[in-house]
């Protein structure tokens, strides 16, 4: 037992922990699920979240802290063992790609991490919690970059075949994801249900961190849905008895995946003739980014977007600022006859 634990082991919570540091790594993964599902966090997060413990797991079996067994020696994890976890990471070089992880790969493993601990601690698996010395790299505040022009979205809205009910299903997409810049995890779980065509909102059940909101719906979209619903809809339900209340069905009525609509929009906007690095995404930086240049409300923008952080949103008025500045450049008198000549000052002291 290592002295951190033999310190704060109390009464009975010590044994507790000491009976609980022999489980295998399938066993804790098992009971994990559990107490994420307790805590209500979104079913995608329940799922990847062991995944997200990859590289602690692969550094435990170097440090010998994972047995043949598979069990996971939790007594033995100090504050130092995190402290080397995490020079572990920033040391990691990806095997598929070559390269160290970036700041974003980095954070992910550390923070989930993080996690993983207050759990071993929250169900007394451990006495103390050894990764409260992690401490995350600041993430790189990142631009938005690759915003679509008005004329590269008509394009792109124009390329969906509207007498098949799956092009007339993916402009319907498109305009939603135009309309009110949900992410993609929060438009594939909508429900016809969610949608109130007389108030003109669309409740997002499933946010970020299984947050919901509600968000406004334009005119033009609701006119786009009401067909859909009406009229393309029903045909790509008609092949299954039991069809999902999902509001956007695949061509064979079950609910969409993400891999199969990045691969649509891929094609897509090679239709379109679109160069631009595009995903779903998109929509959501350039919706921002022209709401803000035509006067919106910053914290507007945040309730719609369900930024919980109001600096998130803040990253777009670096976008706008910098097309303020090439719109300065370009069409401001003073830059249109600027001189060719650096000044001169041929003056003497006074």
């Amino acid at each position: 037992m290592n002295k951190g634990f033999a310190q704060s082991g109390g009464t009975g919570t010590g044994k507790l922990a000491e009976e609980k540091v022999a489980a295998t790594w399938d066993e804790l993964m098992a009971a994990l699920r559990q107490w994420l599902a307790a805590g209500n966090y979104a079913a995608q997060a329940q799922k990847d979240f062991p995944h997200k413990l990859r590289l602690l797991r692969i550094f435990l079996h170097q440090r010998g802290l994972i047995d043949a067994e598979n069990r996971v020696d939790l007594a033995a994890i100090e504050p130092a063992t995190m402290s080397d976890y995490q020079a572990f990471v920033y040391d990691y070089v990806s095997a598929k790609t070559g390269k160290p992880l970036s700041t974003q790969s980095q954070i992910h493993a550390l923070s989930y991490v993080q996690s993983f601990f207050r759990f071993l601690r929250q169900t007394e698996r451990t006495a103390f919690d050894p990764a409260k010395v992690i401490r995350l790299p600041r993430h790189p505040q990142r631009l938005p970059v690759d915003l679509l022009t008005p004329e590269e979205m008509r394009r792109l809205l124009a390329v969906p075949d509207l007498g098949t009910p799956t092009g007339f299903r993916d402009r319907c997409i498109f305009e939603l994801f135009w309309c009110t810049g949900m992410r993609i995890s929060e438009l594939l779980s909508l429900a016809v249900a969610d949608l109130d065509f007389a108030q003109g909102l669309v409740t997002i059940r499933h946010g970020k961190g299984d947050k919901p909101r509600v968000v406004p719906l334009g005119a033009g979209v609701v006119q786009w849905l009401r067909e859909y619903i009406d009229k393309a809809r029903p045909w790509l339900a008609a092949n299954v008895t039991d069809a999902p209340q999902t509001l956007f069905l695949s061509r064979f009525g079950q609910r969409m995946d993400k891999s199969g609509l990045f691969y649509k929009l891929r094609a897509y906007q090679r239709r379109a003739k679109i160069k631009k690095k595009l995903s779903t995404h998109t929509f959501r930086h350039t919706l921002a980014s022209e709401m803000l240049k035509a006067g919106a409300d910053l914290r507007h923008i945040q309730e719609l977007l369900g930024h919980e952080n109001l600096t998130t949103t803040q990253r777009y008025l670096h976008v706008v600022k910098a097309d303020l500045k090439k719109a300065h450049s370009k069409t401001h008198p003073r830059e249109a006859h600027a001189p060719t000549t650096s000044p001169d000052y041929h003056g003497s002291r006074e």
